[in-house]
């Protein structure tokens, strides 16, 4: 982790891809965001130099300078540790693959519905249509004249759905 990785982020493309419902939330984000940079700004990168001679002169005490500056210079405040980079990469392919998924089975159902209409367009206009043009290019609409119906027509009200029929009382 460096103090440039904030700096990295492009928010006027994020805000671009944000709805208008997360516009709250997204600008709850920039402002912590911004507040942690700020912070991060006011404190330096690496810590003060001391000037170590200056301070061999003025004060009486040999070896004293020498011990705080060893100290000093030992002293190694490290970055916390970065465990959830990878999760967050691992979680980003799992992002992609899905997404890839989604492209595909999309551009699927475009396909799909690109041979349906041009199917419908290329059928006749309802008013020229006959019975036989019907039946043909809708043929679960059609009415089927070796299985006749009773109106209206739909499965829940035919005598052969009804429960209570044996099926050599169909008819």
């Amino acid at each position: 982790m460096s103090r440039v990785a904030i700096k990295t982020i492009n928010w006027a493309a994020l805000a671009q891809k944000i709805p208008e419902t997360e516009k709250t939330a997204y600008a709850a984000l920039k402002s912590k965001s911004d507040q942690y940079l700020r912070r991060l700004n006011e404190n330096p990168e690496a810590p003060p130099k001391i000037d170590w001679v200056y301070y061999k002169k003025i004060i009486p005490i040999v070896g004293l300078v020498d011990k705080f500056q060893k100290e000093y210079e030992a002293l190694k405040v490290p970055y916390p540790v970065d465990k959830y980079t990878s999760e967050i990469e691992v979680e980003e392919k799992k992002v992609h693959i899905k997404i890839e998924e989604f492209i595909t089975e999309s551009n699927q159902r475009i396909a799909a519905a690109s041979k349906e209409i041009n199917r419908v367009k290329n059928l006749l206009p309802f008013d020229e249509m006959t019975m036989e043009d019907f039946r043909d290019a809708y043929p679960d609409l059609a009415i089927n004249v070796n299985k006749p119906s009773i109106w209206p027509h739909t499965p829940d009200v035919q005598p052969e759905n009804d429960p209570g029929k044996r099926p050599d009382e169909y008819y």
